[in-house]
């Protein structure tokens, strides 16, 4: 077992007691503490023979030591801390042998790798014990690293690609991935953890062939904002990695408006502007709170077909204070949104709507 936390602040040097009493550290092994006749555990993990830089989808490793009573706190760590030449190194057991489990976890907590080792402690001595990891539910089975992309979009107006906590309101901020075609996503990640060179990891999988589709939205919103085609991985004992490009399911314009008078911001008394877009066949929306001297509103999320557009309905309002009446207002129909196109900063992607 391992020394108590009470008797080991009575151990430990004085130095060491400035800061409190770690029951871990980062670095090269601690030759221990001579004369007390107790020795320290430095774990090093590897996943299938590679570093954690070779295992990006790794984020963090959860250590424990079953048969011993004192649990380990905190007990998880950076990938990075166990990668030797480092060591996690736990102070302070008693002689004897004790075995080591490591669960390693994705940027969402999944299991995704697990291992354990044995080690046998000699009083006075740091013992080093080197695990390597295989993947979560190994047998055949295995899990697999995704990345992404977004296709080249027409304009430069599109939804931005971020992480849950982003309020732009016209962000992805989700990607789905759904496995052999079910109807329910498997699992869900932040749109920016596979962008580019970071990547995310599946559950573990059965061996085999198995079909992924992606698929990028908002949280909250009832459509997606792109998605992939269903491509097939075959999935063995090692994992696998695939690579996934977004196609657009959304389009974009801007919008403009011009006033009956051109004291319409000041004396005419207009204080916001609301812009909405319908369509008989997809699912539009509106904005409120646009400011009346707005030149050009952009519109980066209307729905559309995967491979056609949709014909929307657009409807400016410019409001008065509160109770905010309906100074003036326009209309303007047959709006083709298409997939991937969106406003590009020039009139040639806006739609300007003439008040009344």
């Amino acid at each position: 077992m391992r020394l108590p936390g009470l008797a080991r602040l009575t151990l430990l040097p004085v130095a060491l007691l400035v800061g409190g009493c770690p029951t871990y550290y980062y670095g090269p092994p601690n030759p221990g503490y001579p004369g007390y006749g107790y020795g320290n555990i430095a774990v090093s993990w590897t996943f299938a023979g590679n570093t954690c830089a070779q295992t990006p989808a790794v984020v963090s490793v959860v250590v424990s030591v079953p048969n011993d009573p004192l649990p380990i706190y905190p007990n998880t760590f950076p990938c990075s801390v166990g990668t030797l030449p480092g060591q996690l190194v736990i102070y302070n057991y008693a002689a004897g042998n004790y075995t080591v489990n490591l669960t390693a976890l994705d940027s969402n907590r999944n299991t995704i790798w697990t291992g354990s080792g044995t080690v046998t402690v000699v009083a006075n001595q740091t013992n080093s014990v080197a695990i390597n990891m295989q993947p979560a539910g190994s047998g055949g089975n295995s899990v697999a690293y995704l990345s992404w992309g977004f296709a080249p979009g027409v304009g430069s107006y599109s939804p931005p690609c971020t992480g849950l906590g982003d309020t732009d309101p016209d962000r992805m901020d989700s990607v789905a991935l759904y496995v052999d075609g079910a109807s329910s996503a498997a699992q869900t990640y932040d749109c920016t953890a596979g962008l580019g060179a970071n990547q995310v990891t599946t559950g573990s999988l059965d061996a085999g062939q198995h079909t992924f589709q992606l698929v990028a939205y908002q949280s909250g919103l009832s459509y997606g904002f792109a998605e992939t085609q269903p491509v097939t991985v075959t999935v063995s004992g090692n994992p696998t990695a695939q690579n996934f490009t977004f196609g657009w399911l959304v389009g974009g314009i801007g919008v403009a408006w011009t006033y009956p008078s051109q004291s319409a911001c000041t004396s005419g008394g207009v204080d916001s502007v609301t812009i909405g877009f319908s369509s008989t066949t997809s699912s539009g929306y509106t904005v409120s709170g646009w400011p009346c001297n707005t030149s050009v509103a952009p519109f980066k999320r209307l729905p559309t077909a995967a491979d056609a557009g949709v014909s929307y309905s657009l409807n400016v309002e410019a409001l008065g204070a509160p109770p905010s009446p309906v100074l003036y207002s326009g209309t303007a129909a047959a709006i083709t949104i298409q997939p991937g196109v969106f406003y590009d900063g020039t009139s040639a992607t806006v739609v300007d709507v003439t008040l009344h």
